[in-house]
Parts: C-alpha cells; structure tokens; sequence
C-alpha cells in the first residue's frame, strides 16, 4: 500500500508560516499521505483530513471505550453471580455482599483498567490479563473477610472461589469482545501525525499499516528537513527548513489529529520542551519515540529523584531460578497439549498422506540456544521435492529476493499443496514443534528459530539472541510473523532476550491466539 498522495487526492490548508518560504521559521512540511486505510477484520471508513471537520470529542475512542469497559465488566459481575447461585441450587440473601463488594474493586481507577486503551494504542487482553487477576484475587479476600465480619459460622469460601473464578473468566471475555466491538467502530479510530525525517516517519507509518487493530486509521508525516539535507514535497521542489515549536503546535491543530509521534530524531533534539507542553495542553496523546528504543524496549524502571523523572534500565539478567521455571512451564504445557491435540495430529498426517505423495513430517537443520543446532519439525505442507526447486521461486521471495538474503517468504507459494495452505492459515504446521519443546531443543516462547543461511546474517550485539531457547511463538510471531522484515525480527528477538521475564512470556502466550485465528503473516 502507496503510503503516498497525489496532489488531486488531498489538498492540505496549512498555516501560512508553514508554506511561506518568507515565514520567520522558514518551516517545511513534506507531503502528507493518504490515511492508512484499516483493513479486515476491522471495517473503517477513509478520511482525508482535507475534508475533516472536527465535531467530535477529542479523545473519543477513550470517552466511548470506558463506558463499554465499564458495561462489560458490570454485565461479568452480574453474571458471575447468577451462575453461582444456579450452579448452587439455592439463594442466599448473604451471597449479595459478593456482588455489592465486586463494584468498586472492578472500577479501582488504581488498575487504569478503563483509562490505558485511550493512551496506548496496543493495549490489549494480554496487558490487562495481570491488573485483572489482581483485582479478582484482591476481591475474593475482601469478600472472604466481610463474610466472616457477617457470619463466622458460614463464610462459603467454595461459592466465593467459584465466583471468583467465573468472575476472572467472563472480564477477560467481555472486556476482549468490547474491544473487537470498538475496533469495528468509526469513533474508535485515531489520526496520527508524524514528526521526523521522510525515513524514520515512513518507517513508523510501514507499523501502523501492519497493525489496524491498534486503530490509527490516518497517519500523515511532517518531514524535519532539519535532520536531513532536503527534502522532496510533491507540491513544491526541493525545500528546506526547520520548523518550530509554534509551527508544529499550528499544523497539529490544523489537521485536528490525535495523537502526534516524535520520531527518534526529534526526541533527541534539545529545546522540545515547549512542542511536548503545548501538545499535551491540548490534550493530544504524545509518544515519544525515542533512538534507544531498540536496544533496551521496555525495559525501563521510570522513577522521580526530587522533581527530576529518571529512567532507570534493569542489567539483563537471566536467573537460573527463572529458567528452571521456564522449562518446568515447556514441559507441562507440551505434554499436555500432546495428549490433548492427538487427535488433530492424526487427522492432519492423515490428509497431508492423502492429498500429495511424501512423509507426512518435514524435517529442518535450525540454529539453536548457543549456536547448537537440531532438527526442527514440521507437517509438510509443500510437494516433497520444494527444498530441490528453492531457486527456482527465489526471486518470488519479498525479504529480499534470494535465499540468502534476508527471509526466505513468498506469499501464495506455488510448491504449497492444498491441505498444507489449510495447515499454514492457522498455523497447525507447527505442531509437531510441540516434540521439539518437549526434548528441550525449543521452548514455548523464545527467539524464532533460524536456518543456517539466516543465521549467518545475524552479527554483533544480535548474536544474543541466542542466549535463549529459540520459541514456537514470540515478539516476531505475535507482532506479524512474514510480514516483518528480517532486520526488524533480529531486533525484536534481541528485544525478547535481553527483556526476558517468565510473565512477559505468559503474555506473549495469550496474544499468540488471536494471531494465530487472524492468521497475520502466516504464508
């Protein structure tokens, strides 16, 4: 998708200081592409900002999103206690403290459990799953305790921990159902505007694009020539300049956006103090991106030292404790999902035998933890003899166009058999991986498991990526798997290394299902 606009697709009225070369700032703005359009599954319609009167609230999607949230969770609530008394057989006038005490916990604004979907746009089940299963555990004491308060004799802790349970179930179901109901929703949808040079800003809009449920439906960029020799704009030739704070501030109420995102250029510039107050006075959510950001990601401790805000990174640090924990977690989790899915693994070698001569499984040499290498399982889902033609499709592959040039992908892969574009879609080819994790070779979650062609690409401070078990799922996998280039997996298996923690991979578990249904990446 063209990222792009023409001139007859979209005329922009820009302050005056902004297109003047004359102005005081002598400030450049670049071209302002059409909106990103946010494809299936979530239906948006285009805007273009030329034709955009604001006539809504601001911050919209978070006004309308909380009441949602807030519906939800009381709709959980009440459930939660019908089931428990139906399941019972018996009503119990006592059983109202567990609904009433349920309330204000489920509202505790300490959580931010109604406010962080506004502020982040990748907020989803994932992140809340932890605030959520503190409220409920928080709530079962409180109901515990006013119980005994109320009658010693029967505090009914079995009706408080079922009530409990079905309460954490159906919060994590509503609240997900809400959010795929938002993301459907024209008030949901927030335009961005992108502060950097042409390449860092184009950059930043290739993420949105990859990712329309985070609801950034229009993204346009002003370049900071400031940061690059010129700058090309399809409306003028070869202009220059370095716009200030005021000139920003103008274009951002201009346009009416959002949300405004500093590209690492400009973060780093000195004397931004001014554009970040005023934006936020004017109550635009403000990320900052800043040119770190791939080397320590999230793993930051933000912290105040007498007024002054400090940002603190953690040493990396894999404790033998916690990888112990890791493998436990591998190993209970591959065995039983073995004996569970049994059945499918024997329908699937079956259909692969049937529908294309060849061994049901296919075997490949991948670079594991400290450079070991294995076997890696898959079912085929290819003719037997795809390895032998490879090169035949090379030029077909889009990370680069050759089998040692980045990631081999093609999408709509002609050595592809009918049953193996089924197993693909939703990723069942990776089961047999399932073996691999229990033997040790692989673990749940981890870096993804490279070739040895990939491997030899990776190089310096990269190479820590193998420090690690490589993954069935991970960063690249949840965040679009074939669709990333292979530069930017590198980077997000570092990520994942040095950020490692046992929770961080309980989350990437639970956000590698919807992935999974979506199918996103998977060719």
């Amino acid at each position: 998708m063209s990222v792009r606009a023409t001139t007859t697709e979209l005329e922009l009225k820009l302050p005056a200081s902004l297109t003047s070369g004359s102005g005081s700032s002598g400030a450049v703005i670049s071209d302002f592409p059409t909106p990103i359009a946010a494809p299936a599954p979530v239906a948006a319609p285009r805007r273009k900002y030329g034709e955009r009167v604001r006539t809504r609230p601001r911050d919209q999607r978070g006004h309308l999103l909380r009441r949602l949230l807030l519906a939800g969770d009381l709709t959980s609530l009440v459930a939660a206690f019908c089931v428990m008394q139906l399941a019972s057989g018996s009503f119990r006038s006592v059983d109202v403290v567990l609904l009433l005490l349920g309330i204000p916990l489920l509202v505790a604004h300490g959580h931010r459990l109604y406010h962080l979907d506004s502020h982040r746009a990748d907020y989803g089940a994932a992140d809340e799953l932890g605030p959520v299963l503190q409220v409920t555990t928080l709530w079962c004491w409180a109901a515990v305790v006013a119980l005994w308060l109320i009658d010693p004799q029967d505090v009914a802790i079995p009706r408080v921990a079922i009530f409990g349970g079905l309460m954490l179930v159906l919060l994590m179901a509503l609240r997900s159902g809400v959010r795929a109901f938002a993301r459907r929703q024209t008030w949901y949808l927030q335009d961005a505007l992108v502060i950097g040079p042409a390449s860092q800003a184009e950059a930043i809009l290739r993420k949105l694009e990859r990712h329309p449920e985070w609801g950034i439906a229009g993204a346009t960029y002003a370049a900071m020539p400031g940061c690059e020799p010129s700058v090309r704009n399809r409306r003028k030739d070869d202009l220059a300049g370095n716009p200030s704070d005021e000139d920003l501030i103008a274009l951002v109420k201009e346009l009416g956006v959002d949300r405004v995102m500093l590209a690492p250029a400009v973060t780093q510039q000195p004397g931004r103090a001014e554009l970040i107050c005023g934006l936020t006075a004017m109550g635009i959510h403000v990320d900052l991106i800043p040119s770190w950001s791939d080397v320590v990601g999230a793993r930051l401790d933000l912290h105040e030292m007498e007024g002054m805000p400090v940002l603190t990174i953690p040493r990396t640090e894999l404790r033998p404790s916690a990888l112990r924990l890791k493998r436990m977690l591998d190993i209970v989790v591959s065995g039983a999902a073995l004996v569970a899915l049994s059945p499918l693994l024997l329908v699937c070698a079956v259909a692969i035998k049937v529908n294309s001569p060849g061994p049901v499984l296919f075997r490949q040499r991948r670079i594991g933890r400290d450079d070991s290498a294995f076997s890696l399982l898959k079912f085929r889902s290819m003719c037997a003899d795809a390895e032998e033609i490879k090169n035949e499709v090379a030029a077909l592959s889009f990370h680069g166009g050759g089998t040692d040039n980045g990631m081999f992908k093609v999408r709509a892969d002609p050595r592809i058999t009918r049953v193996g574009a089924v197993l693909r879609r939703y990723s069942i080819d990776e089961l047999p991986q399932l073996v691999n994790i229990l033997r040790g070779d692989m673990s749940l979650v981890g870096p993804r498991p490279l070739i040895e062609s990939e491997d030899r690409q990776v190089e310096g401070r990269f190479r820590a990526r193998l420090g690690l078990t490589p993954g069935l799922t991970g960063l690249w996998q949840v965040h679009g798997r074939s669709d990333i280039p292979f530069d930017e997996m590198v980077s997000l298996d570092y990520l994942y290394v040095t950020n490692w923690s046992l929770w961080g991979d309980v989350k990437l578990l639970v956000r590698t299902f919807p992935t999974v249904m979506k199918g996103l990446g998977a060719y």
